[in-house]
């Protein structure tokens, strides 16, 4: 199960990580008042899964409902699979509720339905977790917090003796940072030795700080459930394991370190920037499309396409996707049209990745020669 949940639970994220979900969340908030008018009643509730948008959700829908699509169930994954996945097993309605997801939702209000079997099936409830997601939410923590570092040093942001002299300066008087350093630098001086380049002795001596990095993480986080094993057992823990740990000092003091050396450097915030730019100029693109691209004829309501341009851009959205929203299972006709849009728009987005969102943003904008009025 845990093989299968590491494949699967970062399916969902959209082109440019976090970045991307935070310009998704951009554009609903940009036009939160239209979407007020068009909701319906539950406009509070249906809004927040946009406004609040999360790729752990995107990933939930992605694998129940999005891939072979002959039978209404996605992959058709264990239910246990599924209830191991839920890293956050609320809606993002639920946020507000004491649940262990304090911040971050794992389904949409139109996929609570499955979401509850799933829960339910294996002795759980909304807001509960599976024991093994919390293993698996541990390994996602672990694997960023190292190889963030790993990656700012093999791009040349900052050398290993920068991350030795951070934690020594920062994290001096906790002893496992205190191994995990001195262990790293009894290594690189071992490697000083063999005649290496300075890249080459950078390379090899941030890649032995990884290794010594996540061998104490997991053993801290080893203890941690063995601590607190009752409370993970029924799912109420609320803390992430690693921040529980007696390595939370190392993870927070690796998270600063990548902070100020990369997510602050000229060429990464440029990156950033442009894919926030090309995130939004492809839901303006997509949404124009998805509001005007269909037949009047269409038996749930969606207009007649009024533009070449969007019946183009329309039969640019995957497939399986179009399927989805034009043939809506009973259950979901009864949401609005419009909620219904909007997950059709975050379905395409978030199955892209960044070089694929990039290349069709240059060729739609090729075709595009008037002003969209979204």
């Amino acid at each position: 199960v845990l093989g299968a949940v590491g494949l699967v639970h970062d399916l969902g994220n959209p082109p440019f990580g976090h970045q991307g979900e935070a310009a998704i969340r951009k554009w609903f908030s940009s036009r939160e008042k239209y979407f007020e008018k068009t909701f319906g009643d539950n406009k509070k509730k249906l809004l927040k899964d946009f406004l609040n948008f999360e790729g752990n959700a995107q990933t939930f829908r992605l694998v129940t409902r999005l891939q072979l699509i002959n039978d209404g169930f996605g992959l058709d994954l264990t239910r246990a699979t599924l209830a191991a996945m839920m890293k956050y097993p609320t809606s993002s309605y639920d946020l507000d509720k004491k649940f262990c997801a304090k911040k971050k939702h794992g389904f949409f209000e139109s996929d609570r339905k499955v979401a509850e079997d799933v829960l339910h099936s294996v002795g759980l409830s909304i807001g509960r977790r599976h024991p093994l997601a919390y293993i698996m939410e541990a390994c996602d923590d672990i694997a960023y917090a190292t190889i963030d570092v790993e990656d700012c040093v093999k791009k040349g942001l900052a050398s290993f003796n920068d991350v030795v002299v951070y934690l020594e300066n920062k994290c001096n008087e906790d002893e496992l940072v205190k191994k995990v350093v001195s262990d790293s630098k009894e290594k690189f001086k071992e490697y000083s030795q063999l005649g290496l380049s300075a890249n080459e002795l950078d390379d090899i001596s941030i890649q032995r700080f990884r290794v010594y990095a996540i061998g104490a993480m997991i053993n801290s986080v080893i203890d941690c459930i063995k601590n607190n094993i009752e409370e993970i057992e029924n799912g109420s823990h609320r803390e992430p394991l690693l921040e529980k740990s007696t390595a939370h000092v190392l993870r927070e003091c690796l998270g600063d370190f990548t902070k100020k050396y990369a997510f602050t450097n000229r060429a990464v915030l440029e990156l950033e920037l442009r894919g926030f730019n090309t995130i939004t100029e492809l839901m303006d693109i997509f949404w124009f499309a998805i509001q005007r691209a269909q037949s009047s004829d269409d038996a749930h309501g969606v207009p007649k396409g009024e533009h070449p341009f969007a019946r183009y851009v329309y039969s640019r959205i995957s497939e399986n996707y179009r399927r989805v929203f034009e043939h809506p299972l009973p259950e979901d006709s009864a949401y609005p049209i419009d909620y219904r849009r909007c997950l059709l728009l975050t379905d395409m987005i978030s199955g892209m990745t960044d070089s694929y969102a990039l290349n069709i943003l240059d060729e739609l904008k090729s075709y595009k020669t008037f002003n969209l009025q979204i």
